[in-house]
């Protein structure tokens, strides 16, 4: 592929802006009221949500800040190994544990609630 002149790439970046102001951005209330219902609607599901439903979007968006956890070394040689060969994250199998072992319902829909709020 050639090298394009100064000449070509100005006669480009031309057509590219006359492309872009013949092209109207007007928003149309028609497709964003269905929009605006269906967030209306989610933040319902969201306040009703059940245990499970709050398992699984703690499993999906439960993505955030690091820890450290330290086993011994041939412990987490057969950690790494196992999550490899399942073809996860370290991260998702930690994640998992907690929210179906570790933290209560209770503490789980404390935290979910206050974070519906934030949202």
């Amino acid at each position: 592929m050639a090298r394009k002149t100064a000449k070509q790439m100005r006669e480009e970046e031309e057509q590219l802006l006359a492309s872009l102001s013949k092209s109207e951005n007007t928003p149309n209330i028609e497709e964003s009221e269905p929009a605006l219902f269906s967030n209306i609607e989610h933040a319902k599901k969201m306040k009703n949500a059940s245990y499970e439903e709050i398992k699984e979007f703690y499993q999906k968006n439960g993505i955030g800040k690091q820890g450290t956890f330290y086993l011994s070394a041939p412990l987490m040689k057969l950690f790494r190994t196992k999550v490899t060969a399942e073809d996860t994250k370290i991260a998702e199998v930690i994640r998992e544990l907690l929210i179906e072992h570790y933290f209560t319902e209770e503490e789980l829909r404390a935290v979910f609630e206050a974070e519906e709020k934030i949202l």
